[in-house]
């Protein structure tokens, strides 16, 4: 099913880039289901999104006909306000699909050159391999700050003792001075 999924995916960024693609607003998306493939889609989603040049404002609006299952129980789970959010929306999303913070970053962080076809492309996953991890739409500079040098702090340990803090799953620099100092 998630292959599946994914080529749905690659099939509408195909159409977009197409020279004879079809009306912006007939544009049929594939269904947001939870699998594999949701990181893909809504990066796909994203790109469609932006090449249609869609108001950020709309994307939830137009994202909401393709949710299923679990995609569509994070949506309809948050607060109202949060509901017209689409980096909250997709932040939801993730989460309920099983795809925690540690994972995007070790997307990001192990991403290679030839997963994909020239430098734009690189340029382009990378960019949004690191949006998904620091989830800048949602997280302050601060926060954003603190999980760079969380990153740094924790490669700066024994490997033994960075295995026994990721078990533990800390989110803050505070949580892991506290486990490195009950080490």
């Amino acid at each position: 099913m998630a292959k599946y999924q994914d080529t749905q995916c690659q099939d509408v960024v195909q159409d977009i880039q197409s020279p004879l693609a079809p009306a912006w607003e007939n544009l049929q998306l594939p269904e947001l289901t939870q699998g594999h493939g949701t990181e893909a889609c809504l990066s796909t989603f994203e790109r469609v999104a932006e090449a249609c040049r869609w108001p950020r404002g709309e994307w939830v609006t137009r994202l909401l006909p393709t949710l299923r299952g679990k995609a569509q129980q994070a949506y309809i789970s948050l607060d109202t306000r949060d509901s017209r959010d689409y980096g909250k929306v997709k932040a939801a999303i993730l989460q309920e699909d099983g795809i925690s913070p540690e994972m995007q970053r070790q997307h990001f962080r192990q991403f290679c050159y030839h997963d994909v076809k020239g430098p734009q492309e690189v340029y382009s996953q990378l960019q949004e391999l690191c949006h998904c991890w620091l989830k800048s739409e949602i997280h302050t500079k601060t926060q954003i700050t603190d999980l760079l040098v969380l990153e740094q702090f924790l490669t700066t340990l024994p490997e033994e003792m960075q295995n026994w803090i990721w078990k533990h799953g800390p989110e803050t620099c505070t949580e892991v001075v506290a486990l490195v100092e009950g080490f």
